[in-house]
């Protein structure tokens, strides 16, 4: 889908067209911050409040696509334990404080 599709589908869930703007720099920040083991968790944390609300707007706003929240259920997951997997093996070599 182009990014034509994307515009439609924000202002059919009744978002402002500067939000899809916002939750793809936040998409993109969050998979590079992923890849960087020090930054994974907030990369994560990015990732997971996205989902969050994708699966809100799948749920409520957008009542025909409530099945999609599934897949948005599954990726929140999957980040969040990305993110405390990688919480965890960053603090390993630090010692504990």
């Amino acid at each position: 889908m182009g990014a034509q599709g994307w515009v439609q589908h924000f202002a059919q869930w009744g978002y402002a067209d500067w939000f899809r703007l916002v939750v793809g720099a936040v998409e993109v920040i969050g998979g590079v911050l992923l890849l960087i083991p020090r930054l994974a968790t907030i990369g994560a944390f990015g990732i997971v409040v996205i989902m969050a609300g994708a699966t809100y707007t799948h749920i409520f706003r957008a009542s025909d696509e409530a099945e999609r929240a599934v897949f948005t259920l599954v990726l929140l997951v999957l980040a969040a334990t990305i993110g405390y997997v990688r919480r965890h093996r960053s603090s390993i070599g630090r010692g504990t404080q």
